[in-house]
C-alpha cells in the first residue's frame, strides 16, 4: 500500500540516513558489538511491566524500532502504537527483523522503493562478509534429481510420535563413541556446517577414511526422522585408523575421545594427511602438550593440569631425557594434584607447555646455585637450555593443531567453534613488573573437591585465583629475585565453553556432588573484568552434559542433550528418554559443554 506518511517521512535526507542506520547496525549487524546490542533489545514497555520473563514476549518475532527517537516496542501487543500517543510525531518504524517500514498512523507496513533498494544494499553488504551470495539459490536440472532423496537428510520435525534424536547401538564398550557424538552433532555452529555438508572430499578413497567427511554422514543420519537407532560403525573404524592408540573394544574416556575427534576433524578438513601411527600418542594436543610422570624436586607430580587445552589421557609413550631436571617453582602447587590411573579416566601425567620445553632436551641439570631462583622466561614457558641434541618433533609440532599461530590462522570449524585465548600473568611482589603469555585452549580442565558438594562457579573461582609461586622468581626488570604471583584468566571466549571435570583421585572415583547452572555468566573470569561492563557477550547456555556411572576401571556413560528451547533428553546408547532439566541437573558430571549466547563473529 502506499502512504502518505512515510512518503513526507523519506523526503528529509536525516531521516533516509536514520532508516539506513538502523538497517547497517541492527537489522543487518556490522561488527561483535552490533550483535551484542541486538541481542540485548527488547520491548521498552514489555520490559519496564515486567512481561520479559519469556523471551518470545520480551522480543516477538517483530520488534520495531522507532527512526524518529531511540525507543523499542513491539508490534503483537501494539506497544509501537501506544508510543505515538505519547509523541504524535513519532509514526514511522523500522522492523528489527526483517527491515520493513511500519506506520503507526496507518496500522500498516509500507513498501516504498527507497526502503527496497535500501534493504537489498544492506543485505548485500551483510551476505559478503560471510562469503555468502545475496541471491537465492536456485536448482540445477541435475540438482533436482536429487531433491525426492533430499527427506532423507533432512531435519525431522517436531512430533510426538518422534525421538527427539536418533539413538546409537552399542558396539561393545562404545558408549563413551556415543555420548560425544550425540554433543557434537548438537552443538548448534558445528550442527549447522555438518549439516549443510560443506566439506567434500575430491578424492572418493579419501572421503571413506576423511573424519569430516564420516562427521558428516554421521549428522545426516542422527537427523533423519527414523525411530530405529543407528550403528556408527564406520565412524569407529575410521577412528581407529588414525588414532591407534583407541583401537579395540575397551573402555575408553569420553573427555579423552572428544579432544582426540575434534583434532582429527581439524586435520581432515584442512587437508592434513592422516598422522604416523608412531605420532598418534601426541595427536591431542591443541594448546600444551603433555608429558608423562616426572620427578619434581625429588616429588612425583601426577597430574591433569588445571591449564588443560585440549587435555588428553592416554597419551604416554614419551620418555624425558635421562638428566631432565625441574624446579618445582616451575608448576604452581595447583597444578600438583593426583590424577587416577583407569583405562576410563586420567593416566598420569604433568601438563604443561613450558615442561614440556624443557624436557625436550637438558644434558645436565642446573647448578644448584641457580635453582633458588626462576627466570621470568623459564615459567612462562619461553626459557630453553641450550639441547645436547636436537629433539625430535613430536606429532603436536607437526600437526600444530592449537599453536598460537595455527588458531590466528585457521579458519575451520572447529577452531571457529571451539578455541579461545587463555592469558598467564606473572605480578612481582615489590615493584611493579608484569609479563604475560597467551595460550589457545579447547577446554578447561577443573579439579574437583574430593568430599562433600562443590559447584561449577566454586571450581572455575578455584582455576582462575591468584596463586603465589614458590621461592623467588627472577625479575627482568630489576635483575633480582622477586616473589611473585600468577594468575589465569580468558582473554578471547570461544563460541563453545567445555569444562573437564576430573572425578578421580589416584584409582578412587571422586564422587562428590557438583552444581551447575543453565545459564553462565562467564564475565568474572575474562581478562580486563569490570564489574559496570556489560557481560551479553559473555554469558553461555548449558546445551550438552557428559555423564559417567561407575568406578574408575568400569562404568557407563550416557549425555543429557538439549533438543529445543527448554526441551532436554538422556542419551543412553540407542535408548532415548525425554528429562526435565532439573534432572540434568543432578546428574553426575563429567564433561559440561555450553554456548555463547551471543556467538562471536570473526573479521
Amino acid at each position: 500500500m502506499s502512504c502518505a506518511h512515510i512518503e513526507e517521512f523519506l523526503k528529509a535526507k536525516t531521516n533516509c540516513n536514520a532508516y539506513d542506520a538502523i538497517l547497517h547496525c541492527i537489522v543487518f549487524p556490522n561488527s561483535d558489538k552490533s550483535f551484542t546490542y541486538k541481542a540485548s533489545l527488547s520491548c521498552s514497555t514489555c520490559s519496564k511491566h515486567g512481561v520479559s520473563v519469556e523471551r518470545h514476549n520480551a522480543r516477538p518475532n517483530c520488534l520495531l524500532a522507532c527512526a524518529h527517537c531511540v525507543y523499542f516496542a513491539c508490534y503483537t501487543n501494539l506497544h509501537i502504537e501506544k508510543h505515538l500517543e505519547s509523541h504524535p510525531d513519532h509514526f514511522i518504524s523500522v522492523c528489527l527483523e526483517r527491515g520493513e517500514l511500519y506506520c503507526s498512523a496507518c496500522h500498516d507496513f509500507v513498501y516504498t522503493e527507497h526502503a527496497e533498494s535500501s534493504y537489498t544494499h544492506a543485505l548485500k553488504e551483510y551476505m559478503s562478509r560471510f562469503g555468502l551470495s545475496e541471491r537465492p539459490w536456485r536448482p540445477s536440472y541435475k540438482d533436482l534429481e536429487f531433491l525426492p532423496h533430499l527427506q532423507s537428510i533432512s531435519t525431522p520435525l517436531a512430533s510426538a510420535n518422534l525421538r527427539p534424536t536418533r539413538g546409537l547401538v552399542n558396539m561393545g564398550n562404545t558408549c563413551f563413541l556415543n555420548v560425544v557424538v550425540q554433543a557434537l552433532t548438537h552443538t548448534p555452529l558445528l550442527r549447522d556446517f555438518l549439516l549443510a555438508d560443506l566439506h567434500r572430499c575430491e578424492n572418493p578413497v579419501r572421503s571413506r577414511n576423511c573424519l569430516a567427511c564420516e562427521m558428516i554422514r554421521i549428522t545426516q543420519e542422527i537427523y533423519r526422522p527414523v525411530l530405529s537407532p543407528y550403528v556408527p560403525s564406520n565412524l569407529l573404524h575410521t577412528i581407529w585408523l588414525h588414532a591407534s592408540h583407541l583401537a579395540g573394544y575397551e573402555q575408553r574416556d569420553a573427555h579423552e575421545f572428544l579432544i582426540t575427534l575434534l583434532t582429527l576433524i581439524h586435520s581432515h578438513l584442512v587437508g592434513e594427511q592422516a598422522p604416523r601411527e608412531d605420532d598418534a600418542d601426541d595427536l591431542v594436543l591443541p594448546a600444551k602438550r603433555r608429558v608423562p610422570q616426572s620427578d619434581l624436586c625429588g616429588k612425583t607430580s601426577r597430574s591433569a593440569s588445571p591449564a588443560s587445552a585440549g587435555s588428553s589421557t592416554s597419551f604416554h609413550n614419551h620418555h624425558p631425557p635421562s638428566h631432565s631436571h625441574l624446579l618445582r617453582e616451575d608448576l604452581p602447587s595447583k597444578h600438583l594434584s593426583s590424577a587416577c590411573s583407569s583405562s576410563c579416566l586420567a593416566n598420569e601425567f604433568v601438563e604443561t607447555s613450558r615442561v614440556a620445553s624443557k624436557l625436550s632436551g637438558f644434558s645436565n641439570p642446573p647448578s644448584s646455585a641457580s635453582s633458588s631462583v626462576v627466570e621470568e622466561d623459564a615459567l612462562n614457558g619461553d626459557y630453553q637450555d641450550p639441547p645436547a641434541s636436537s629433539p625430535t618433533p613430536s606429532s603436536a609440532d607437526l600437526n600444530g593443531v592449537g599453536s598460537r599461530e595455527s588458531v590466528d590462522n585457521c579458519d575451520c570449524i572447529v577452531h571457529q567453534v571451539f578455541f579461545g585465548d587463555l592469558e598467564s600473568v606473572i605480578s612481582y611482589q615489590g615493584c611493579d613488573h608484569r609479563s604475560s603469555t597467551v595460550d589457545p585452549f579447547l577446554d578447561l580442565s577443573l579439579d574437583v573437591a574430593q568430599r562433600g558438594s562443590t559447584s561449577l562457579a566454586a571450581c572455575l573461582s578455584s582455576y582462575f585465583r591468584p596463586e603465589a609461586i614458590d621461592g623467588l622468581l627472577f625479575c627482568s626488570q630489576c635483575r633480582v629475585g622477586r616473589p611473585a604471583v600468577k594468575q589465569f584468566s580468558l582473554l578471547h571466549l570461544p563460541n563453545v565453553l567445555c569444562f573437564y571435570l576430573k572425578r578421580c583421585h589416584h584409582d578412587t572415583k571422586i564422587t562428590t556432588s557438583i552444581n551447575f547452572p543453565v545459564e553462565l555468566d562467564i564475565t568474572p573470569f575474562v581478562a580486563q573484568f569490570s564489574s559496570s561492563k556489560s557481560s551479553w557477550q559473555d554469558r553461555y547456555s548449558l546445551y550438552a552434559v557428559l555423564n559417567h556411572s561407575g568406578q574408575t576401571n568400569s562404568g557407563h556413560y550416557t549425555a543429557c542433550i538439549r533438543f529445543g528451547p527448554g526441551c532436554w533428553c538422556l542419551c543412553d546408547d540407542q535408548k532415548i528418554v525425554p528429562v526435565s532439566v532439573d534432572y540434568v541437573l543432578t546428574t553426575d558430571a563429567y564433561v559440561l559443554l555450553y554456548h555463547k549466547n551471543v556467538l562471536a563473529v570473526r573479521s
